[in-house]
């Protein structure tokens, strides 16, 4: 073999190795391969590529194929490989690893999860715990616990202060004294008073016991009193509603009855009228005396006052 083949030769195996350590580097993948696809979503990448690996308990189960935004977030679609089922627990998040500090996705599950995802599903995600999110957290933290000093310093004050929690304390234990002084010097008083109330409590448990018979039977006779009760108002209604409906069907009988002795109540006062100025009527047979047109008239007006109608019209007139 010439010179010139033999460098050929080496140049190409040199290149061979080249591409297969520049694939195993940045793990690619050489021939298509069958694989399962299943998503997940963060609100941020943090750097995280195409051809990113997935890894899960720190071995490679895929790599990321895809990335789109899809409702003002981050969309990653992940290629498994054939022989690698996620459980349902499937959590993902994005990690740094190496010295470059380069992204990948990690994948974590629950023990003893036999449930498995099914293709094209959305595994849900956990944020990304780098350290521009820590500082910030961090000093989340450092500015609340700023403003619980501040708060705390406020609310203590000096004992000057009268909305110190230091004099709001000292007021609670003088009050507390002046109580404690007050019901020494009562104390008399008060046994005395506690003294009344025994003997009141002792009064009313012997009035009771005493009595007791009294208020069983009592007791016992209030549901029979309550039943007669309601017997009682059933009947009275029941009453009511037959005097009501007898009302109504002899309405027309009652008017005229009331007109009939209306007409009897006038008939009879002016018989009486006419006993009073003629009383030989009743005697003997003597001329009558008509009565006088000024009684009459007097009469029309009090029978239109009285009962609102004027009566006959008199003969005369």
């Amino acid at each position: 073999m010439n010179p010139q083949a033999r460098l050929g030769a080496f140049v190409l195996i040199a290149l061979m190795l080249l591409g297969l350590a520049t694939g195993r580097v940045g793990d690619l993948v050489w021939f298509k391969q069958d694989t399962h696809i299943v998503e997940t979503e963060f609100d941020d990448l943090m750097g995280l590529d195409v051809q990113a690996p997935v890894r899960m308990a720190g071995v490679r189960v895929g790599t990321v194929q895809e990335i789109y935004l899809k409702n003002n977030k981050a969309r990653v679609r992940i290629a498994l490989t054939p022989d690698v089922r996620l459980p349902a627990s499937t959590r993902a998040t994005i990690v740094g690893r190496g010295l470059v500090g380069e992204k990948n996705l990690a994948l974590t599950a629950r023990d003893g999860d036999h449930e498995w995802l099914p293709d094209g599903a959305l595994i849900p995600s956990d944020p990304s715990g780098d350290i521009n999110t820590f500082i910030a957290k961090s000093s989340a933290i450092t500015d609340d616990i700023r403003a619980l000093t501040h708060t705390l310093a406020t609310a203590l004050g000096g004992k000057d202060d009268p909305h110190s929690l230091q004099h709001l304390i000292a007021r609670a234990d003088e009050a507390a004294g002046e109580l404690a002084r007050l019901i020494h010097e009562n104390q008399d008083h008060i046994s005395r008073a506690a003294n009344n109330l025994g003997d009141a409590s002792s009064d009313v448990s012997a009035l009771l016991n005493q009595h007791r018979d009294h208020l069983d039977r009592l007791l016992a006779s209030l549901p029979e009193t309550s039943e007669a009760g309601r017997e009682f108002f059933r009947e009275s209604t029941a009453t009511v509603r037959d005097l009501h409906a007898m009302l109504s069907e002899n309405r027309e009988n009652l008017y005229r009855i009331m007109f009939e002795m209306r007409k009897t109540a006038e008939n009879l006062e002016a018989f009486s009228d006419d006993i009073r100025r003629n009383p030989w009527k009743v005697l003997s047979e003597k001329p009558e005396v008509p009565p006088a047109p000024e009684t009459s008239r007097l009469k029309m007006e009090e029978m239109l006052l009285t009962t609102g109608h004027m009566g006959p019209v008199p003969a005369d007139e």
